[in-house]
């Protein structure tokens, strides 16, 4: 069985504009905001989260007018936003991807099988194997 998983950069298909909103939502309407984000073109990511902000979300448009217009229309017109903060993303020094972790043959509880050595596979701080 063969697994593909393709991360493509959107400023290549025309959406050059990427930035991060953290949204205070009412408990009340967390369902309501996250099912019309769920079908919102620009968002490319979004999750409940904890925190002051109850949900965040990655959004990517053409422009920073097309920025705007979805900020001003679609997401003002969703009941239950106390509060929003937008930050700009300036450079993007990674993309979210798959956690690549060599695994233990045999380990109870987990799977089985081998990293290459040579696949650049490295434990991520704070992640298993880590080591304060």
């Amino acid at each position: 069985m063969l697994h593909f998983e393709v991360d493509v950069d959107p400023s290549r298909f025309g959406y050059p504009v990427e930035a991060l909103l953290w949204l205070e939502v009412a408990p009340a309407a967390l369902g309501e905001v996250t099912r019309a984000l769920s079908r919102h073109d620009a968002v490319a990511f979004a999750a409940v989260t904890t925190g002051r902000a109850s949900v965040f979300a990655m959004v990517q448009c053409r422009d920073p007018g097309a920025l705007y217009d979805y900020l001003a229309v679609e997401l003002a017109a969703l009941p239950g936003i106390g509060r929003m903060e937008t930050a700009l993303v300036q450079r993007r020094a990674k993309r979210a991807g798959p956690l690549l972790l060599p695994v233990t043959a045999g380990r109870r509880g987990g799977a089985t099988g081998t990293a290459r050595p040579d696949s650049g596979q490295r434990h991520r701080p704070g992640g298993p194997g880590h080591t304060p």
